[in-house]
């Protein structure tokens, strides 16, 4: 690889390591990554992004190769080569959010959660149909876990949009226990509701071990003190919220990356605890906000 990074990019290195997932390596004080892709992503709408956030947010820099290319090509695995620039010792943080969250936005899409999280079920299902033997402890908890997302398809479609909504920087997947350089990975990036990265990490935390759960009020009442929101903003929230995206993400991993299922044990035996804390967190922003409880939750 160090020959590769030599012919692409003009970067003579000794060394090169792997961690499981990406290549790296330490050149002139800085710490770049290689990124095997999808060859499917748009690269010009990720590269225009990484263009409008560079210089002034921590996200990652793409770096062009000497033939003028986003994308180099070895072996016949796409490559991007980036530059960090964000803390590769420290974890995603709601300070993360605050700070990223702001920086770009575009009214030119339209987001359906309902549509997508349906289609989500459907892809799902077709897999277990298929798989799902192999797999006791998916099999068993499958059920629960899609009544919770057609719960939150249901409440995402009683939202009443009268607002010309502008959607901001957000996160395909957030994974509060890496560190913090994946938040700033601008292949993870994409537009959605703002409050779409403050729920996942909400949801995420409750299941993050050495995470202190006592914090989470404070978090979050300093966030949204911050931040101006909506009652629709709210409303978009308590349906992310709703939507078990934890345990589809796990279920992806074991079903089509053929992890061990039992990684899904802890948040299978957490149930209980997780309907409480939901519960707890629904409960304040009814206090703050003025929503309806959630009735199945209560129980």
């Amino acid at each position: 690889m160090c020959n590769f990074i030599d012919y692409f990019y003009g970067i003579k290195i000794d060394n090169i390591e792997f961690d499981n997932k990406n290549y790296f390596f330490i050149y002139k004080g800085y710490l770049y990554k290689l990124y095997a892709i999808d060859t499917e992503i748009d690269i010009n709408l990720v590269v225009n992004i990484n263009k409008a956030m560079v210089g002034r947010t921590l996200i990652s820099k793409i770096i062009v190769n000497q033939l003028g290319n986003y994308i180099s090509n070895y072996n016949g695995v796409s490559y991007i080569l980036m530059r960090i620039y964000a803390d590769n010792k420290r974890r995603i943080s709601i300070n993360d959010i605050d700070y990223l969250g702001n920086s770009l936005y575009t009214n030119k899409i339209n987001s359906n959660w309902g549509v997508l999280w349906s289609k989500k079920i459907d892809y799902l299902e077709n897999l277990i149909s298929q798989f799902g033997k192999k797999y006791p402890i998916m099999v068993n908890s499958f059920n629960y876990f899609v009544g919770m997302a057609e719960n939150a398809i249901s409440y995402f479609n009683s939202i009443n949009f009268t607002e010309n909504y502008s959607y901001y920087i957000s996160h395909k997947v957030m994974n509060i226990d890496e560190v913090v350089d994946c938040f700033y990975n601008p292949l993870n990036i994409i537009f959605d509701y703002k409050v779409r990265d403050i729920a996942e990490y909400i949801k995420k935390v409750f299941f993050c071990v050495d995470y202190d759960k006592s914090k989470i009020y404070n978090e979050i009442n300093k966030y949204f003190s911050n931040n101006k929101f909506t009652i629709t903003d709210i409303r978009l929230l308590i349906a992310r919220l709703l939507y078990p995206s934890f345990y589809f993400e796990l279920y992806e991993k074991i079903l089509v990356e053929g992890k061990n299922e039992k990684i899904i044990l802890d948040v299978v035996s957490n149930l209980d605890d997780y309907e409480k804390y939901l519960n707890g967190i629904i409960s304040y922003f009814k206090k703050q906000y003025g929503v309806d409880d959630i009735k199945w939750l209560g129980r």
